[in-house]
Parts: structure tokens; C-alpha cells; sequence
């Protein structure tokens, strides 16, 4: 189980350039969109197309524009960082991301599609992430190294 004894830590402005959407996690939506919009960049080789001018190799998929919290619309971007000042590709959107305070959590080896709903299930369940929770910008980064999350914190 998740838990909140992983440190309070602060990020750096960063730019990811990748394909977005706006969804819900209402069943039926998020369930099925970002699964879409993740066959859509491979589909369309995004890793390839964007090899050149990513900044480093996690692929981010990105949780921002909360309307409320978990239960209202936010928006989804899966890109890689990029340099702020990168021409955008056409089809795509670059977004910049103001500096966050939160934690890193990693996610237990396994299948993404497996163990990531599994960890966002434990983390809207759990009783006291929900309160800490600043619902800013939150992020899965996924690298050689494995999976891990950064939840915004207050």
C-alpha cells in the first residue's frame, strides 16, 4: 500500500510536447481515452518523431487542469519533455509546467496497464493522500528504470 512517508520535494519548470486530451475518470471515459490517446502516439511513432528533441528519455503522461479533483475533468497530455522554446510538431501541443511540491511514489514492477490503474485506485482509496493532494499537475513517468508517479502535495 501506499503511504506518505516519501519526502516533500520541489521540481523544476519543465516543457512536454505530445498529444493531449480532456477526459473524466466517470466510467466509460478515462478508462478508454488515455489507453486511445497511448495507441495513437506509438501509432503515429511520436518516440521517434520526437527523438531529437526530447531532453531526456521518460515518456511523461501528464494529469493537469483539475477541474476539482479525481472525480472532475482534467487534462491528459503523454509527450516528453522538450526545450521550452521547441518549435511545436504539427498534431501536437507543448505544454510548460511551473515548478510543484509533492512526492514521487513508485509504482511495483508489472505490467503498465496492470499496475498503474491498480496504484491510482490505492492512492483515490487511501485515507490521507486525498487531503494532501493539491490536484495541480500530477505525472507517471515511465523510463528504463521502471515506473514512478509525482503527486502535487500541499
Amino acid at each position: 500500500m501506499t503511504d506518505l512517508s516519501e519526502p516533500l520535494v520541489s521540481t523544476e519548470t519543465f516543457t512536454v510536447m505530445g498529444l493531449k486530451v480532456r477526459t473524466t475518470n466517470k466510467p466509460g471515459e478515462a478508462d478508454k481515452i488515455i489507453p486511445s490517446i497511448y495507441s495513437d502516439f506509438y501509432k503515429l511513432d511520436l518516440p521517434k518523431k520526437l527523438e531529437v528533441i526530447r531532453r531526456f528519455d521518460p515518456l511523461f503522461a501528464v494529469y493537469f487542469n483539475y477541474e476539482k479533483d479525481e472525480s472532475g475533468a482534467y487534462d491528459f497530455l503523454l509527450g516528453y519533455a522538450v526545450k521550452e522554446e521547441e518549435m511545436i510538431l504539427d498534431g501536437l501541443e507543448k505544454i510548460t509546467f511551473s515548478p510543484q511540491s509533492g512526492r514521487y511514489f513508485a509504482i511495483h514492477p508489472g505490467a503498465p496497464e496492470e499496475v498503474v490503474p491498480k496504484f491510482w485506485a490505492e492512492i483515490w482509496s487511501h485515507p490521507e493522500i486525498p487531503k494532501i493532494r493539491s490536484f495541480q499537475v500530477d505525472w507517471e513517468e515511465y523510463s528504463e528504470a521502471g515506473i514512478r508517479v509525482f503527486l502535487s502535495s500541499r
